[in-house]
């Protein structure tokens, strides 16, 4: 019995062992779980913490890193990440914080290319899941519906598929420059939850505007359409 009780204790000492983002995001922890990531690539940088995602860049490979404080990252580092695996209000996240153990690790420049994942509004608007921190690039034509609020805030709706709707968030993205009506080709940012929605957070100049204005006359649902390809 002493001999089982000293390896279960030497077992409890040793660091978890590394995994990947995508089993993060498809159930392979249970909440409080500690998790170590290696190799990741950030994406993206707020105050408090950062986005990061596996190379190659796909469906659940991305996620959000909370470190309370300024992370000490920038976009394209490649890091090693321990923390707790926790859904903060269902948005799923690495907390590094709360962690005793946990740490993040700057390893160099990542020396490849994260491209953004393309999906449409119709998609997230279906299952947005698979894309929850991750890295996207949103290909609809977007016609802008609700002005920025006092939030930074604003919606667009598909010209692909019409009665589908996208929230926008400001953080990196100059709101003063959206009015009603803008029209987008393409808008890429990282995709976070908070306050029940998922929402795309542009990245700085990152919406691909275009003119949508038309003339008088009448035009079909197909012209208009083809005015975002």
């Amino acid at each position: 019995m002493k001999l089982l009780v000293t390896a279960l204790l030497l077992l409890a000492a040793l660091p978890a062992a590394a995994g990947t983002i995508i089993d993060l995001q498809t159930g392979a922890y249970t909440i409080g779980a500690e998790v170590v990531v290696n190799g990741a690539v950030v994406t993206g940088v707020r105050y408090n913490g950062f986005f990061m995602t596996e190379d190659p860049n796909a469906p659940y490979a991305g996620v959000w890193v909370f470190t309370s404080t300024a992370p000490g990252v920038t976009v394209g580092q490649l890091v090693n990440v321990a923390g707790l695996y926790e859904e903060y209000y269902n948005f799923t996240e690495i907390n590094v914080f709360t962690d005793p153990t946990g740490y993040v690790t700057v390893l160099g420049e990542h020396m490849g290319a994260i491209y953004p994942l393309p999906v449409t509004v119709a998609e997230l608007a279906a299952a947005a899941e698979p894309y929850e921190g991750c890295f996207i690039m949103v290909t609809d034509g977007m016609i802008v519906t609700t002005a920025p609020n006092s939030y930074g805030e604003w919606q667009v709706e598909s010209y692909e598929s019409p009665g589908q709707f996208l929230l926008m968030d400001d953080y990196w993205y100059d709101d003063t420059t959206v009015h009603l009506g803008d029209c987008y080709n393409s808008a890429t940012g990282m995709l976070a939850f908070s306050f029940g929605t998922f929402r795309l957070e542009p990245i700085a100049n990152a919406i691909c505007l275009t003119d949508c204005t038309v003339g008088n006359e009448d035009l079909s649902f197909g012209e208009i359409k083809a005015l975002f390809k």
